[in-house]
């Protein structure tokens, strides 16, 4: 997700995903015709309009500070070569401090 919340814990609720992804696709039809999505496939992402969750997009550097006072070994690796995997690095702790 680029569009991110602020610091301190990046949090972003849902609903203002599929509120931003009609903002910037205001034609469903439209959509569908120049990408070849179906219309139920794009319209999945209705789901969020009326969530009350919240994600949270921290960038690594604070995940990594954060970490840093719980574990001792910190690393972040790729989770595959699949596309946007860039987006999704995984988290590995080892050496839990006392």
């Amino acid at each position: 997700m680029i569009a991110t919340g602020d610091a301190p814990d990046h949090a972003l609720p849902v609903r203002a995903i599929v509120e931003r992804f009609d903002a910037l696709f205001p034609d469903r039809a439209e959509l569908s015709d120049r990408t070849g999505w179906e219309l139920p496939v794009i319209g999945t992402i209705d789901v969020y309009r009326n969530s009350p969750a919240t994600y949270s997009f921290a960038p690594v550097a604070a995940v990594i500070e954060e970490a840093a006072m719980y574990f001792g070994d910190i690393s972040i690796t790729s989770t595959g070569p699949y596309g946007l995997a860039e987006r999704c690095p995984l988290l590995v702790l080892r050496s839990p401090r006392p």
